[in-house]
């Protein structure tokens, strides 16, 4: 069990990124009462150190169980951004019973098949080591609070490994998991617009839209904190 007296909140980033994105929603929460743990998924952030493209999903998948497991954290509200998604799903499916909630945040989430990564990054991926390059993602000074922000925010970027995008991830959601997913409406966010039509039509799933751009915690923390601490 854990001593918070509020559902612990358990954080996963996206490809590219790392646990730092979370910050502005961490502050934007504010709830001392309320443990909040942000996943470094390795090879990312301050894991930099361990990146390459022998990384896989289910890597991925092992830093957050352990991040759940060691802390003894239990009916806990798991949020995945973007690739977290993925991530997010093996989570559940490996420790369902300790997860109370499930926040997909413009995330690739298990209601359609995966066609797998187009031509187009699988060449790209191949003429980088087999690591992608950051692509198709809004981050400007305007976004994240002026150019000494961005700087620091670019030099945590890294290449993302590509065999973490390869694997199959599709799992069911448990029955009686409570589920949200919120779509953001900006250009950066086509290519979450599949998933997220289909959370919109099902009744399962409550269905949150943000005019901002994919990189919601930078735009929208407020939103995002208050949708996540509900």
């Amino acid at each position: 069990t854990t001593s918070s007296a509020r559902p612990p909140v358990v954080l996963v980033h996206g490809a590219w990124f790392g646990a730092f994105c979370w910050d502005p929603v961490i502050a934007a929460i504010d709830d001392p009462s309320r443990e909040i743990v942000a996943v470094q998924l390795r090879g990312s952030g301050n894991r930099r150190d361990e990146n390459g493209p022998h990384i896989t999903r289910d890597d991925h998948v092992d830093d957050v169980v352990d991040a759940i497991v060691d802390r003894h954290l239990t009916n806990v509200v798991l949020v995945g951004h973007s690739y977290g998604g993925r991530v997010i799903t093996g989570v559940i499916e490996r420790i369902g019973e300790r997860i109370g909630r499930v926040v997909y945040v413009d995330a690739h989430a298990p209601v359609l098949d995966d066609p797998g990564p187009s031509d187009e990054r699988r060449a790209i991926a191949e003429a980088h080591g087999q690591m992608l390059p950051m692509m198709g993602v809004r981050l400007d000074a305007d976004l994240v609070g002026g150019a000494d922000a961005l700087a620091r925010i670019t030099a945590m970027i890294v290449d993302h490994p590509f065999a973490t995008l390869t694997s199959p991830w599709r799992a069911d959601l448990p029955d009686d998991l409570d589920r949200t997913y919120v779509h953001a409406l900006g250009p950066d966010g086509e290519p979450f617009r599949c998933y997220a039509r289909v959370c919109a039509n099902d009744p399962a799933w409550e269905y949150i839209e943000i005019d901002g751009p994919h990189m919601l915690m930078y735009s929208h923390p407020r939103e995002l904190a208050a949708i996540i601490a509900r």
